[in-house]
């Protein structure tokens, strides 16, 4: 039986994009495979995933030759993926977590927040733009806590989520001066703990 060349290179393109394209929570299947089976080179497994998207990009490239717009629409569907796979995955948690309270509603997007401090013997401030979303059914109470290393203890805040809601909030962060130290500066993707308020 012979093999349909192009056929095999679209599924090693398709198995390649969706164990390495990374999901909402900048997590990929390769990441997962690389903790269970704990291979001591953790890209080992995304490295396999670019040579069977090369390989299988290959073999279709040359099956359809002849035809330019099936190698054009391969090469959209392969930035496609990359591009909205991460969209797509934070909605059907919108879905899977529909019903969902407390603890298993709460996500918070590191990824898509940001802060600025500014610290001095006065008083400390830390100014963030938060992304956190609420998939359940009920409106959520929650607690957030910076989780950065700073010489300033900032103190918790608390912000009310709305049923099934994906918002950036504004959230200002307090801490007590230090005469010892002057801080400022920008966190990308600080840490969080976010506890939900029962």
């Amino acid at each position: 039986m012979k093999v349909h060349t192009g056929l095999a290179g679209i599924f090693l393109i398709v198995l390649g994009l969706l164990i390495s394209a990374e999901n909402h929570q900048s997590v990929s299947a390769a990441d997962a495979l690389s903790d269970f089976f704990r291979l001591p080179v953790r890209n080992l497994v995304v490295l396999i995933c670019m040579l069977m998207l090369i390989i299988g990009f290959i073999m279709a490239w040359r099956h359809y030759y002849g035809v330019p717009w099936i190698r054009f629409k391969l090469f959209l569907f392969i930035i496609g993926i990359s591009v909205f796979y991460p969209l797509v995955t934070e909605q059907l948690m919108l879905f899977q977590k529909w019903n969902a309270q407390g603890d298993d509603a709460v996500e918070y997007m590191k990824k898509r927040s940001t802060c600025s401090y500014q610290s001095d013997m006065e008083e400390g401030n830390m100014d963030c733009e938060v992304k956190v979303n609420n998939y359940g059914k009920k409106t959520e109470r929650i607690q957030l806590i910076p989780d950065i290393t700073s010489e300033f203890d900032f103190q918790p805040e608390e912000l009310e989520l709305s049923p099934h809601s994906q918002e950036t909030y504004s959230v200002t962060f307090k801490a007590p001066g230090n005469e010892d130290v002057y801080e400022s500066g920008i966190e990308e993707e600080p840490r969080m703990k976010v506890e939900v308020v029962k």
